[in-house]
C-alpha cells in the first residue's frame, strides 16, 4: 500500500445478480425460490486510495496475490454467522476474487441484507469465541518498512439492491495500528558539515507488550501482556555510513507501528534513550526519559491513536528535550484500477 491520510482502502463490493450458475463451486447452495444473488467483491473505479506514505508501509501494501479475509454475517449484532473467514485474492486488475478458484457465494434465501466485516492481512489464525466475538492476532513494534499495517473494515451493510448497482458497496479499511515517528536532530553551533556527531543507536520501551488481538468488529487491540513493555531499538554502529547530524541540514527519522495505546495519566512510552559518537569518538548514551530512574526525565504523557502519528521531535542540545506531537497520517498516492 502506499500513502496517506487516515488510511483508507477503498473496494467495491459489487453484489451482481446471477441468472444461474454451477452449483458445484458453490460455498452454499443456492436458493430454490428465487433469483440468485451472488456475494462478489470487486475493486471500483475508485479502488485502492493508498493512504501511507511508502517509506512507513512499503511492503505491507495491497499487491497483487494479497489476501483480505471476509465475515458475512445475518445480523448486526455479530451474533449469527453466514459465512466466516473468506479468503479474497487481489488481483492485478482490482478485482478481488474468492479462493480457492471458481468459488461461490451467494445471499442466503429470503435475506435481503448481510452485515459484512473484512480485515487484511488473511490468517487462518482468526478466532471465534462462544459469543461470536472474532479476534485477529497481531504483532507490531517493528520498523514500519517490515511491519504488518493491519486493517479493517468495521461493520457494512450489504443489501441486494445496492449490490444490484453499477456502483457496488463501497468498502473502507482503516488502520487499527498507532505510527511512531522519532525525529532527532540537533542545531549545536559547533558542528559543521566537516565534523559532526554520528548516531550509535536509539530505542525505546513501550508501556504494553506488542503481541495482541483485534477485535474484527471495532478494530480495537488488546495487548496480550498489558503489564510488560516491548525493547525496541535501532542500532546503525555496524552500519558503514551511520546517520550524521548536522545543523539545518540532517534529521534522521525512524518509523514504527505500535499498538494503540491512550490509558489516563501513563505514556505509552516507558523509556527512550540514543547513543551518538561524537566527531573526536567519544561516545555519550543519552537517555531523554525513564520511569525506572529516579534521576532522569519523566516520561510524558504520549498517546498513541490508531491511524495517527505520535512524533517525537528530540533536539541534540546540551540541554536535552522531547516533546510529542500528534498528525493525521498524510494523503498519498491515489491508485486507480479499471
Amino acid at each position: 500500500m502506499s500513502k496517506k491520510k487516515n488510511i483508507s482502502y477503498l473496494f467495491s463490493l459489487a453484489l451482481l445478480l446471477l441468472a444461474g450458475c454451477d452449483a458445484d463451486t458453490a460455498t452454499v447452495p443456492l436458493p430454490d425460490e428465487e433469483r440468485a444473488v451472488e456475494v462478489r467483491l470487486k475493486a471500483s473505479v475508485c479502488t485502492v486510495e493508498a493512504t501511507v506514505s511508502r517509506n512507513v508501509i512499503e511492503g505491507t501494501a495491497l499487491n497483487t496475490g494479497d489476501q483480505i479475509g471476509m465475515f458475512l454475517m445475518r445480523d448486526s449484532n455479530f451474533s449469527t454467522p453466514y459465512l466466516q473467514n473468506l479468503p479474497y485474492l487481489y488481483a492485478e486488475d482490482g478485482q478481488l476474487n474468492l479462493q480457492p478458484e471458481g468459488t461461490k457465494v451467494y445471499y442466503p434465501a429470503r435475506k435481503d441484507t448481510l452485515y459484512l466485516y473484512g480485515y487484511y492481512p488473511y490468517t487462518t489464525e482468526a478466532a471465534t469465541d462462544g459469543h461470536g466475538k472474532v479476534s485477529i492476532p497481531v504483532t507490531a513494534a517493528l520498523e514500519a518498512n517490515e511491519a504488518t499495517d493491519y486493517l479493517y473494515t468495521g461493520e457494512i451493510k450489504g443489501s441486494k439492491k445496492a449490490a444490484a448497482t453499477a456502483a457496488g458497496i463501497p468498502v473502507s479499511l482503516k488502520h487499527a495500528l498507532a505510527r511512531l515517528c522519532l525525529s532527532i536532530s540537533t542545531n549545536r553551533p559547533e558542528y559543521t558539515a566537516e565534523s559532526y556527531p554520528v548516531l550509535q543507536s536509539i530505542g525505546f520501551t513501550t508501556r504494553e507488550g506488542q503481541k495482541g488481538t483485534m477485535d474484527l468488529q471495532t478494530g480495537d487491540i488488546t495487548s496480550d501482556s498489558p503489564d510488560t513493555g516491548t525493547s525496541v531499538i535501532s542500532d546503525y554502529q555496524d552500519e558503514a555510513t551511520p546517520p550524521a547530524l548536522i545543523p539545518g541540514m540532517s534529521v534522521l527519522q525512524k518509523d514504527y507501528l505500535l499498538l494503540p495505546y491512550k490509558h489516563g495519566s501513563t505514556g505509552a512510552l516507558r523509556r527512550l534513550a540514543f547513543s551518538i559518537k561524537e566527531p573526536d569518538g567519544t561516545v555519550k548514551d543519552i537517555v531523554v526519559f525513564d520511569e525506572a530512574d529516579a534521576n532522569a526525565n519523566t516520561p510524558p504523557s504520549i498517546v498513541l491513536e490508531a491511524g495517527k502519528t505520535t512524533t517525537l521531535n528530540i533536539i541534540y542540545t546540551q540541554s536535552m528535550a522531547a516533546k510529542a506531537s500528534v498528525k493525521d497520517w498524510d494523503k498519498g498516492t491515489e491508485h486507480t484500477f479499471q
